[in-house]
């Protein structure tokens, strides 16, 4: 199985600003695909932060390693959700672990990376995210008065998953590393020298988070939650956000939503798996008894719906899951989670901060946002065809409905949408004696605002107040919570006869055609470069050709004897390629692929150094300063190319050819005996590869920053 391996900060950096000067994209994702803003106001408020628009990735394979996190921040994330660390870094991840044809399907599994190289990744990114800002994305962005609401944004951790494992020296280590990253940053600056030099005195965040969403497995019990919840609160000062499983709805409510309204018969619910988990009563239990502990604690408790639900495990789908469970996720979770969030929130008896993460996509991302959740994250969609760059259409449906509406904020949008914003506001007040008696003074005209003049509302309501020597943006904080509650009463109940959401409408899998994908000259239709959420794999040009090869086996005396070969043929200048340590072998790529087969396994492998190459028993390649290192065949072999001599080597345990590489051809050698035999259409496979993955005039992971 393969490793994942992060990328070394410089190469990231020079890559980037490289990128967009050649291919007007970073991390293979276009410009034209990036989130611009708008002159709309998107943001929101989260634990007294402002962050530029609500949506971002839930933790999870978009927030694991550095250019995850830059490509969801280029799509128009500004909450990021990292993914979850817990004290066990060494996890055997069953594979294939992600199925996304229709609806979601998943194995757990939490962070693939050492936790401290967890705590140098969303270092990274921040850095990363920092320059971009700076630079405008090396001139891409406009110079724009909207350009400056690009910039706010909020990272958020995740751990689990349990007490012990986040009392342990090692993550509360990764924590305190995230609220005082001057160690780390001052590690990245010392990376930068030369041509990246001028980069080490930006301007960096004091801190990278100040909270956290707690993951626990499931069935942890109820006494575990509470108290990781209580430590993160009062030792680790965090504000604090417990994600809730979908089972809290009970078995019977997910089963007639999944089966019986929804028609997902052949999802098969335990309701062993119900029973184990934490229950309703004793989640809201949790949170009332948190809410004045935190508060006395300067910090804040919230809640997120949802984790995945569990269900039955597929062998067809998993066959490597040893546990007897899989994870569902996408549109039927959607109404299975939007019904949880807001039966909760209605009964747990305060508005308390909601952030949400189930089903989310481009459709349903305006409602989710008017029911008051802060962040509205995804994941599913994010894996299907297009990747990254589904997400400004989230934002975009947003807006539209803002301009329909006739608001400009989104604060605004929220105290509209459903005409909820004056008794929002009314309740808001209520307890609280001094905001109650500025109610009684000024509530009517403020009622007049939101029934006449609804954009104006959000501006009335914390001009007055603070006139009145109140908290204006804390009472409209308030409001739009519990707005957004309102909301999702007229919203929720309405999501189960929503056919969008049926069986039937989530039945049809990606496009499949009569063809076996090969090692060059697929259809080229770049959908596995969208759906591999690592960025792992990249295009690249070449060179067409269709050559005559030898056939070389070993004489007595170890001389060359030539017949002919299998032939080596290239019909197409683009060609995909796979960087080995970025793929973790979800086979999501396999899912999108049009043709029979899996990009992952099919097409050229390249592996970041000599040493993984040869730590494996994988086929690839790995550059090695002026060589490249191959496993072909089974055969270890070494190319070592010399273009002002018009020559190169190629050689193993049992050969050694001398070529010439204008024409490409073999002119002398030597193989043992005990080596066999060789076709030159491996020699070929050699030199397409340096020539058009190394010495491209286009980086890519491999050539972060080609020599002009």
């Amino acid at each position: 199985m393969a490793e994942l391996a992060p990328l070394p900060f410089p190469d990231l950096l020079r890559r980037m600003r490289r990128e967009v000067q050649t291919s007007d994209a970073i991390f293979d994702l276009p410009i034209r695909k990036w989130y611009t803003p708008g002159p709309l106001d998107l943001s929101v408020t989260h634990f007294g932060r402002r962050a530029s628009t609500p949506v971002g990735p839930a933790a999870g394979p978009h927030t694991q390693l550095a250019q995850n996190i830059v490509l969801s921040w280029l799509a128009g994330s500004r909450i990021l959700e990292l993914k979850t660390v817990q004290i066990n870094d060494r996890l055997t991840i069953p594979r294939p672990c992600i199925h996304v044809p229709n609806i979601g399907l998943n194995v757990e599994w939490s962070q693939e990376l050492l936790v401290s190289e967890s705590l140098l990744e969303y270092a990274k990114a921040c850095y990363l995210i920092e320059v971009l800002k700076a630079t405008r994305a090396f001139g891409a962005f406009a110079d724009t008065p909207e350009f400056e609401r690009v910039g706010d944004t909020i990272y958020d951790i995740s751990v689990g998953y349990d007490l012990a494992g986040i009392r342990s020296e090692k993550v509360a280590g990764f924590l305190q590393g995230m609220r005082e990253p001057a160690a780390v940053f001052d590690h990245l600056r010392g990376q930068l020298s030369g041509d990246l030099a001028g980069f080490r005195d930006l301007e960096l965040p004091a801190s990278i988070s100040d909270c956290v969403t707690l993951s626990t497995f499931h069935g942890c019990p109820a006494d575990q939650i509470e108290a990781i919840a209580r430590h993160l609160i009062q030792e680790q000062r965090l504000h604090t956000i417990v994600k809730l499983n979908p089972t809290l709805l009970g078995y019977r409510a997910v089963s007639e939503l999944l089966i019986d309204r929804l028609g997902y018969e052949h999802l098969e619910l335990s309701e062993d798996a119900f029973d184990h988990d934490l229950q309703y009563d004793d989640g809201i239990e949790i949170l009332r008894r948190l809410r004045p502990v935190a508060e006395s604690h300067g910090t804040t408790i919230g809640a997120k719906f949802t984790n995945t639900l569990v269900i039955a495990n597929d062998p067809a789908i998993f066959p490597t899951q040893a546990d007897p469970y899989m994870y569902l996720s996408g549109p039927p979770l959607h109404v299975i989670s939007m019904t949880l969030m807001q039966r909760f929130r209605e009964d747990v008896g305060f508005d308390l901060p909601v952030s949400f993460s189930a089903g989310i996509n481009a459709r349903n991302f305006a409602a989710a946002v008017a029911c008051g959740m802060v962040p509205v994250t995804t994941c599913t969609d994010l894996l299907r065809q297009g990747g990254y760059g589904r997400l400004p259409a989230y934002l975009r449906a947003l807006e539209r409905a803002m301009t329909k509406l006739g608001v400009s904020s989104r604060d605004a949008y929220v105290l509209a949408v459903q005409g909820h914003g004056g008794a929002a506001i009314e309740t808001a007040c209520g307890n609280d004696p001094d905001a109650a008696e500025w109610w009684s003074r000024e509530g009517e005209h403020v009622q007049i605002v939101a029934r006449e003049r609804p954009d104006k509302l959000p501006a009335a309501l914390r001009d007055t107040a603070i006139a009145a020597g109140l908290d204006g943006e804390a009472i409209l904080l308030r409001a739009t919570r519990i707005a957004g509650r309102l909301n999702g009463g007229e919203i929720v109940p309405l999501l189960a006869d929503d056919r969008a959401y049926h069986a039937t409408s989530n039945a049809k899998e990606p496009r499949r055609i009569d063809s076996q994908l090969a090692l060059y000259d697929c259809i080229n239709c770049d959908l596995c470069i969208a759906a591999c959420p690592n960025d792992a794999i990249f295009a690249y040009e070449t060179t067409p050709a269709a050559i005559v090869t030898e056939h070389l086996s070993a004489g007595d005396d170890g001389s060359i004897i030539r017949s002919a070969g299998s032939g080596f043929m290239i019909r197409e200048a683009h060609q995909l390629a796979v960087f080995e340590a970025g793929c973790n072998e979800c086979s999501n790529c396999e899912v999108y692929c049009p043709e029979q087969g899996a990009p992952f396994v099919l097409k050229e492998r390249l592996f970041p150094s000599p040493g993984a190459l040869i730590a494996t028993d994988e086929e690839g390649f790995a550059r090695d300063g002026g060589s490249l290192h191959a496993r072909l065949n089974g055969v270890v072999m070494r190319f070592e190319p010399a273009p002002a001599d018009n020559r190169a080597t190629v050689s193993s345990d049992g050969f050694r050819l001398e070529m010439t590489l204008e024409p490409f051809e073999v002119t002398r050698g030597h193989l043992t005996g005990t080596f066999g035999e060789l076709d030159t259409a491996v020699l070929w496979r050699l030199k397409t590869v340096w020539d058009s993955i190394f010495q491209a005039d286009r980086p890519n992971t491999l050539l972060p920053e080609p020599e002009p």
